[in-house]
């Protein structure tokens, strides 16, 4: 099989926690899904596994992938891992007696298999589909609210999860809540809902403070002190930094020790991630948005070393700092030129930002097609930049991994 651009979605639960990541290959045309027909052959099972990896690719959660009759016809199905995956049926193969016996034989093995995008409610009224399936994705820009809601009816009485797929707003989450879906596919979090009432936290403005001490290049005793007046925050930071994340070969135990070891730029810039997750648990734990920033922050800085190989380390933290800032604005329910105020940042990084007409604009500008899955701009970003679909999976795979291990490291230290 030719090159494919892989990409992840998440799908959330009714606690806005990652339940799973649906896995998607796309080929080097917008209308080639290579999740679909028979043309996803053994080669991308084998890139998955052996290349790619499963594990590096959902990380802690499940994950979906699409499933034709040719995975079991070639007994690929053997080959991934049914603890990890489930396989997500299209409808039109349900018509056929052959792979639904099949189907049977495998569930009986303890794989687990949803219907992928149901329009037609009358394959419910079938005992062997209900008898097989576990999970029903739904598209909620295809089906009336009527239909949904049946489906979800349906689906409860006899044990079956739903998926809503497409939720890109709060309003389309709030409906299909409300309907009862089980689970949520799309970016619905990270659409802002402006209150410009919505109070910031003392501990917010703490870490804010903290951060503009750093920014603003005052003495390591003035930051020692600064920090151990703010000791709840201290010994949060200290317990995160010391988590395997960081993978530090030797403990951290104060903060001149931290300032030393990490720096002041890596140093402000674990602070902003410090100040997503306590936001975000603010959002009933919204862990999906302190993953999109790790996943942002990941691809700025990976594309800056493809682009410009010879980047200076100045360079590379502003590319960090203007992928963070661009999704700050999330969890404070505010417009985001408010929230720069508070940080005062530079000009270059608002320009950045607001008008993209930058060298840091131009990079937020390709990780947003690359969030997207957009394959006719990433096909022209390639090309403009002479990247391979090979060094643009691979920067998305490195990205996965960090997030990955974000993750764990936000488990454990929760724990």
């Amino acid at each position: 099989m030719d090159a494919f651009y892989i990409a992840r979605q998440p799908v959330i639960d009714r606690k806005n926690r990652i339940f799973a990541y649906e896995i998607l290959f796309r080929g080097k045309t917008p209308q080639e899904d290579l999740d679909s027909g028979t043309v996803m052959t053994a080669t991308a099972i084998n890139n998955l596994i052996n290349v790619i990896g499963v594990e590096n690719v959902i990380g802690l959660h499940y994950g979906i992938i699409k499933l034709t009759p040719l995975f079991l016809e070639r007994k690929l199905i053997e080959a991934l891992p049914k603890e990890r995956l489930i396989f997500s049926l299209f409808e039109s193969d349900l018509e056929d007696s052959d792979f639904i016996d099949a189907l049977k034989s495998y569930k009986e093995e303890g794989y687990t298999f949803a219907i992928n995008d149901l329009t037609d409610e009358k394959l419910l009224q079938r005992p062997e589909i209900l008898d097989i399936v576990d999970y029903i994705k739904l598209d909620y820009t295809a089906l009336s609210p009527e239909t949904i809601e049946q489906v979800i009816k349906t689906a409860k009485a006899h044990g079956i999860k739903t998926i809503c797929a497409k939720i890109e707003t709060r309003k389309a989450h709030a409906e299909v809540e409300a309907m009862g879906s089980d689970f949520f596919q799309g970016y619905f979090f990270s659409e802002p809902e402006v209150m410009e009432e919505y109070p910031i936290r003392a501990e917010t403005g703490s870490i804010l403070l903290l951060w503009n001490l750093i920014r603003n290049d005052a003495s390591t005793d003035e930051l020692v002190e600064a920090f151990e007046r703010e000791h709840t925050i201290t010994i949060q930071l200290l317990r995160f930094v010391n988590s395997p994340f960081f993978s530090l070969r030797r403990t951290v135990t104060s903060v001149r020790h931290l300032i030393t070891l990490l720096g002041r730029n890596q140093l402000s810039q674990w602070l902003l991630v410090m100040l997503f997750a306590e936001e975000s648990q603010r959002e009933n734990g919204n862990h999906p948005l302190v993953l999109m920033v790790i996943n942002r922050t990941e691809l700025m800085m990976g594309l800056l070393k493809l682009i410009h190989p010879n980047a200076e380390k100045s360079k590379q933290e502003t590319a960090y700092l203007v992928g963070m800032l661009s999704l700050i604005h999330l969890i404070f329910h505010r417009p985001p030129r408010e929230i720069l105020h508070h940080l005062h940042v530079s000009n270059e990084i608002e320009e950045a930002l607001f008008d993209g007409d930058n060298l840091y604009g131009e990079l937020l500008g390709i990780t947003r097609v690359i969030e997207n899955n957009d394959i006719e701009k990433l096909n022209k970003i390639a090309f403009k930049y002479d990247l391979s679909i090979e060094k643009i999976n691979a920067l998305s795979l490195e990205a996965m991994k960090k997030v990955n291990a974000f993750d764990e490291a936000l488990r454990s230290i929760s724990r």
